[in-house]
C-alpha cells in the first residue's frame, strides 16, 4: 500500500511536468506548439524531469510511510525547486548546445510548483489508499500525545495511532516489552514512534533493537524527530547539553551569513524609502488621539547579550523603563492598535537594520528585565542571543499566540522551541521562506 502510493505521488508529478511544459510553451507562444517544437522541448526537458524527481526524492515528498502534513507541504515544494531552478539552469545555461528557454523555463518552473502543491493538497488524497496502517507511539509527557493528536486528525498522514504507550507505568522491562509484543500483534502495527531520549531510553531502545528484527514488517522512528517534522519546532523535553553541542554551533554560516547580509542592506534601503511617506500620517494619528510623542525607544537584547536601542512609533500610552516590563500596566492606544494589526509600528525599526543591530529575520529581541527572568527561569534561553536578532522570525510565522507583555513563562517557552529550530536549521533559504510568510501576513493583516 505504501509503495502503491509513492508511485501514485511520481506518476502524478510526472504528469504534472510533462502537462505543465506544454502548458508553459502555450503560454509562451501564445498558440497551440507545433508537433516539432513540443517534441525538441520534451528530448531537452526529460533530463531536467529526471533530476527534479531526484531533488523531489531527497527533499522527502515521496516518503509515504509518515506523509507530510498539509502546513508542510507548500514549504518543502518551494524549498526543493529553488534547488530544481539551480539545477535546470545548469543544464541549459552552462550547455552550449541545444535550448536556451530562459522565458519558458520561468514560465514552466511557476505552473510546475504550482501543480505539484496542487496535486498533492487535493487529489493526491482523493485518490491515495486509505490509511489502514496503524502505529504505536512509545514516550511520557504531552509531546507524545500532541504527536498523536495531530497524527488521527491529519488526512496527509499514511497511518493513524492506535496506542500511545508510557514506559513509566511498567515496572520493568520484561512488561514493556509484553505489552509492546502484545499492541503490535492485537492493532496489527507497522510503525513504532519511540522516545529515544527519555530517562527510561537505556531500557527502552533495547526493547525497539530486539523487536526491530523479532517483527518483519514494523518500522521504528524517532518521536522527538517526527514531532520536530510535523510542528516545526524543537521538542521542550529534548534539549539539554548534549542537544546544544550537536545542533547548534557559534561557526559563521559563511555563504548564508553574506546573502543575509548583503539581503538585510539592500531592503532596508528600499523599504526605508517606500515607507518613509507613511509617517507624516502616523504622526498627525498619534498627536490627534493623546498629544504624545511619536516614537517609542527602548532597550532591547541583541546578539551576544548585547544591549542595543531600538525605535518604534509608539503604541501605548505610556514607556515602560527598567523592571517596570515586569508589571506592565500600560495599555495599547487605539492608533497603537491598528499600527500593531498592519506592523506599520515596526517601520522605524528599518534604520536599525542600517546600523547592523537588527537583522530582518532572526529572534525577535526581548526586554532586558524579561530576558534577565527567563534566563533565571528557563534552561538554555540564552542560547537565542547568539545570532542577531529580527523583525520577524520562525516563531512569529508559527506560533501567533506569542507573549506580548508582562512575565509569560510557559509561552516563552514555546517560542523558545521556535527560535532553536531556527538555530538548528538557519539558511538564507529558510530566511526567504519567513520573509515570503510574514509578507503574506501583513497583507492579511494577520501579523502580530
Amino acid at each position: 500500500m505504501l509503495r502503491t502510493n509513492a508511485i501514485l505521488l511520481f506518476l502524478g508529478d510526472a504528469i504534472v511536468f510533462v502537462g505543465g511544459l506544454f502548458l508553459a510553451l502555450v503560454i509562451r507562444y501564445q498558440e497551440l506548439p507545433e508537433q516539432a517544437i513540443l517534441r525538441e522541448h520534451l528530448d531537452t526537458f526529460t533530463g531536467v524531469f529526471v533530476l527534479w524527481a531526484v531533488v523531489f526524492l531527497a527533499a522527502g515528498l515521496y516518503d509515504t510511510k509518515v506523509n507530510l502534513s498539509r502546513k508542510q507541504i507548500p514549504g518543502i515544494v518551494m524549498r526543493a525547486q529553488t534547488v530544481n531552478l539551480a539545477l535546470a539552469a545548469a543544464v541549459f545555461f552552462l550547455n552550449p548546445v541545444g535550448l536556451t528557454p530562459k522565458t519558458t523555463l520561468a514560465i514552466y518552473l511557476a505552473i510546475t510548483t504550482i501543480g505539484i502543491v496542487a496535486w498533492r493538497l487535493f487529489l493526491f488524497p482523493m485518490f491515495a489508499s486509505k490509511r489502514s496502517e496503524r502505529a504505536l507511539i512509545v514516550g511520557s509527557g504531552e509531546e507524545a500525545h500532541a504527536l498523536s493528536r495531530i497524527l488521527n486528525e491529519g488526512k496527509f498522514f499514511t497511518f493513524i495511532v492506535a496506542e500511545v504507550v508510557d514506559p513509566a507505568s511498567y515496572t520493568d522491562a520484561a512488561a514493556l516489552r509484553a505489552a509492546l509484543e502484545r499492541y503490535i500483534t492485537e492493532h496489527t502495527v507497522t510503525m513504532v514512534i519511540g522516545d529515544m531520549h527519555s530517562d527510561r531510553a537505556t531500557a527502552v531502545v533495547p526493547i525497539f533493537y530486539e523487536l526491530a528484527f523479532k517483527n518483519e514488517g514494523v518500522a521504528f522512528l524517532s518521536l522527538h524527530s517526527l514531532y520536530e517534522q510535523i510542528f516545526h519546532r524543537i521538542p521542550p523535553s529534548l534539549v539539554k547539553e548534549s542537544w546544544i553541542l550537536e545542533n547548534v554551533s557559534t561557526v559563521p554560516h559563511a555563504l548564508d551569513d553574506v546573502l543575509k547580509d548583503t539581503f538585510d542592506i539592500l531592503a532596508a534601503v528600499l523599504f526605508g524609502i517606500i515607507t518613509l511617506p507613511f509617517y507624516p500620517f502616523v504622526w498627525a494619528a498619534i498627536k490627534l488621539e493623546d498629544g504624545g510623542p511619536i516614537f517609542y525607544a527602548t532597550d532591547r537584547i541583541g546578539q551576544y547579550g548585547r544591549t542595543i536601542r531600538i525605535v518604534k512609533f509608539r503604541t501605548m500610552n505610556g514607556q515602560d523603563r527598567g523592571q517596570d516590563a515586569l508589571r506592565s500596566s500600560l495599555a495599547v492606544t487605539k492608533v497603537g492598535k491598528f499600527l500593531r494589526k498592519t506592523r506599520i509600528d515596526e517601520f522605524p525599526q528599518v534604520w536599525n537594520v542600517l546600523r547592523g543591530d537588527l537583522s530582518f529575520i532572526g529572534p525577535r529581541p526581548e526586554m532586558p528585565a524579561l530576558a534577565q527572568v527567563y534566563a533565571e527561569r528557563i534552561p538554555y534561553y540564552t542560547m537565542r542571543h547568539l545570532i542577531k536578532p529580527g523583525l520577524s522570525g520562525w516563531a512569529q510565522i508559527n506560533d501567533f499566540d506569542v507573549p506580548r507583555s508582562g512575565i509569560d513563562v510557559e509561552r516563552t517557552i514555546a517560542k523558545l522551541s521556535f527560535d532553536l529550530y531556527y538555530l538548528k536549521h538557519r539558511s538564507f533559504l529558510l530566511d526567504l521562506e519567513i520573509a515570503v510568510k510574514t509578507a503574506k501576513a501583513l497583507l492579511m493583516r494577520s501579523g502580530t
